[in-house]
């Protein structure tokens, strides 16, 4: 509905006096009043002469006096011009305010006959949101988020802002924000400055963690130890915690005490290049620091910032340096670091610790990072100019927490939709499609994300190659086909191992062979088998071979094998020969699909199948295997016997027990195995007449024992098998 004149007449006049009050203010600040009168009579850039030798020289002191004061007087005459034009253009301002006024009156009746037309602007404003909405909407379910999402595309890039509004005034840099500090000139030129319009304008997006920002804010207008060390894990956003911090130094909307600070990011690798002496490259060091202690206003910000507070392979020993300017507040530092590094190099540093104040950053949630992903979504739209729709940015956020666990949010998130739309751009898609976020993720992960036509393939003809494979087990396979089938189908949605059995019963029945297959026929081959002999690890020292250290800085052979290969068969063998404290691990690993390493980090295990073997229970199963005929028995078999605990057995998804070996599927695995060392030999074997019935039956018979299964008959088999080739020659 239009509003009627005097309601147009009052809202008007309101925002022309708002604008003129405002415009006193922003001339205030934008010539930086209150920090020029402060530094009236200082030297102009700090540029004043020392006494430098000893004793007393009449004609050195005048000189050095008439120096200071030509330099005091510069920045007198530079300062008091910028503050006699503020007053000038501040009188202008108020002796022309009644002509401003009465133009504005003049005026008026446009600006009604224009508010008029807000109908149409209205419409224009739902056009473009509906229009928005069609593009980034597959799924009606998410309507109403949509339309805020495009609300916020409208007032981003449709709607024209209230020039006169405080914030809007205010976001333009003050002048003469460096008349009141010195010059850097050797400090620059190993150095890059965060607070400059060419650094800012390379930032675009910035993370809302405004409690982290503030508490910085707080520590650095401190009067003494004035330093941060921002610690957090990789990919957390601790970069882009110190670029908010920069842009608000640079924008003027910081703390006063901050207003006119630079954040200077050193090169230490070309410092460290140029420099091989220890004591040359401290002295160098130290004189940079000097001259940003002259400046007055500098705050260095070091990555890695442990590198150069410790002694070690690649590390840089500063601490008497930067513990010599890090007590009061004429210098002061930034640092970041990881979690893991600041408890072993700088917790460990007194020196060090007690000067700088710690800011931990932790993960944002999932809610977070889909915030950020539909901001973010602007840019990459207009960079690749495609359409990014709202089910996207949701579904890489889940895909990305479930299969990318070792990097945090929102580096994850950020990095995958950049690599979706770099791939859609390729393809010449105009969208961003569910199939472009699968393969990108499955390219991350190395893990297929979908159920591929290949894979629901392999799953159709899973019972047909174990059964090819495995002789004389069908009802263990019976149970372990379906348990994979049903687990694969579920991809992506459980939280747990793709799948886990415990297999057991005598030795040499094919429990490992299983495990072989399952990595042939599902993972394409052998190799995607990571097979661990568990009786190697029988006690607790061995737990860190396996899981690694963080003082050794070992990485443990689990962590690393499960990181290498994260989608697989992990095959534990002979487990209840393992230390009984190893096997909480394992507990967490079925249960929630992880473990954390020796270093604190997770491993994510989601992708896995988890086999365990053991032959506990063996030679009762070998006895009286009729008697384990349900899962129930043998679990109160185990139990009973104290083999395994019953927590640790509720884990698994089946628990399978292997019958003994028949001599007749003896007999059948045998005809296979004669094949396989003839197809080995290749060509020596050209030609040889495979063994008769009744050397294979005779040999069988030699190797055979049901308590052992087929341990020894490839061994025989070959023998006999290389001495029929050797005589054929």
């Amino acid at each position: 509905m239009d509003k009627n004149p005097v309601a147009f007449l009052r809202e008007a006049l309101g925002n022309f006096l708002t604008a003129y009050a405002n415009s006193f203010l922003f001339l205030f600040y934008f010539f930086s009043v209150s920090s020029l009168f402060r530094t009236l009579f200082y030297p102009w850039k700090n540029i004043v002469t020392t006494k430098a030798d000893k004793g007393f020289s009449f004609s050195e002191w005048f000189n050095r006096f008439s120096f200071n004061v030509i330099s005091s007087g510069l920045g007198f005459i530079m300062r008091s011009s910028l503050i006699i034009f503020y007053f000038l253009l501040l009188i202008v301002l108020i002796l022309l305010f009644p002509v401003f006024l009465c133009f504005y009156f003049l005026f008026l009746p446009i600006l009604y006959f224009t508010a008029h037309t807000a109908r149409q602007e209205e419409e224009n404003k739902k056009r473009i949101i509906n229009r928005f909405v069609s593009g980034h909407l597959t799924d009606e379910n998410n309507r109403l988020l949509v339309e805020k999402w495009g609300m916020v595309f409208y007032e981003k890039y449709y709607l024209t802002s209230q020039w006169w509004a405080r914030p809007n005034l205010f976001s333009v840099p003050p002048l003469a924000r460096d008349w009141a500090v010195g010059y850097t000139p050797i400090l620059d030129k190993y150095a890059d400055e965060l607070t400059t319009p060419s650094y800012q304008t390379k930032i675009q997006n910035v993370v809302d963690r405004q409690k982290e920002i503030n508490e910085i804010e707080r520590t650095l207008t401190k009067q003494q130890e004035a330093n941060v060390v921002i610690v957090g894990e990789e990919g957390v956003g601790k970069h882009t915690i110190v670029d908010a911090l920069a842009k608000k130094i640079y924008e003027g909307k910081t703390i006063s005490v901050l207003m006119y600070k630079r954040i200077l990011k050193l090169n230490m690798e070309k410092i460290l290049a140029e420099f091989n002496d220890l004591k040359t490259r401290e002295q160098f060091f130290e004189g940079l620091l000097n001259e940003a202690l002259k400046a007055g206003n500098i705050i260095f910000f070091f990555d890695d910032f442990d590198q150069y507070i410790s002694a070690g392979s690649s590390r840089v020993d500063l601490t008497v340096s930067i513990e010599k300017f890090a007590r009061g507040a004429g210098v002061q530092f930034i640092g970041i670091t990881s979690p893991f590094a600041y408890q072993r190099y700088i917790f460990e540093n007194e020196k060090i610790a007690r000067l700088f104040t710690k800011v931990d950053v932790f993960e944002i949630s999932k809610k977070e990072a889909e915030e950020i992903l539909m901001h973010n979504a602007f840019n990459y739209e207009k960079k690749y100019r495609l359409l990014i729709p709202y089910e996207i940015i949701a579904e890489i956020v889940e895909k990305s927490d479930y299969y990318l666990t070792s990097i945090p949010f929102p580096e994850k998130a950020v990095d995958l939709l950049d690599r979706a739309c770099i791939l859609a751009s390729q393809l010449h898609s105009v969208r961003v499609s569910p199939d472009i976020v699968s393969q990108v993720v499955t390219e991350k992960s190395h893990t297929p994300t979908a159920l591929s036509g290949d894979l629901k393939k392999q799953l159709a003809t899973l019972a047909t190659h174990l059964n090819e494979r495995i002789i004389g087990q069908d009802n263990a396979l019976a149970k372990i086909v379906p348990t994979l089938q049903r687990s694969l189908v579920l991809m992506g949605k459980r939280k747990r191992p793709l799948a886990t059995f415990l297999f057991l019963g005598p030795t040499g029945v094919g429990k490992t062979e299983t495990a072989k297959a399952i990595a042939s026929s599902l993972f394409g081959n052998e190799t995607s088998l990571i097979r661990f002999d568990m009786s190697l690890f029988q006690t607790e020292q061995d737990i860190v071979r396996l899981i690694g250290a963080s003082d050794s800085g070992y990485p443990g052979l689990l962590t690393k094998a499960i990181r290498d290969n994260p989608y697989g068969v992990l095959l534990l063998d002979e487990i209840e020969k393992a230390n009984k404290n190893l096997l909480n691990i394992f507990l967490t690993i079925l249960d929630e699909g992880y473990f954390s390493d020796g270093f604190g980090k997770r491993v994510d295990c989601k992708n896995l199948i988890i086999v365990a073997t053991s032959n506990a229970g063996g030679d009762k199963i070998f006895r009286d295997a009729d008697s384990f005929s349900s899962e129930k028995k043998l679990l109160d078999y185990l139990i009973g016997n104290k083999y395994f605990s019953p927590e640790f057995l509720n884990r698994f998804d089946g628990i399978i027990a292997y019958q003994p070996l028949t001599f007749a599927a003896t007999e059948r695995i045998a005809r296979k195995l004669e094949a396989k060392i003839i197809s080995e030999q290749m060509p020596t074997a050209k030609g040889t007449v495979p063994l008769s019935p009744e050397q294979l039956r005779d040999i069988i018979q030699q190797a055979y024992d049901v308590r052992f299964g087929v341990r020894d008959l490839e061994r025989r088999l070959r023998e006999n098998v290389e001495k029929q080739i050797s005589s054929s020659l």
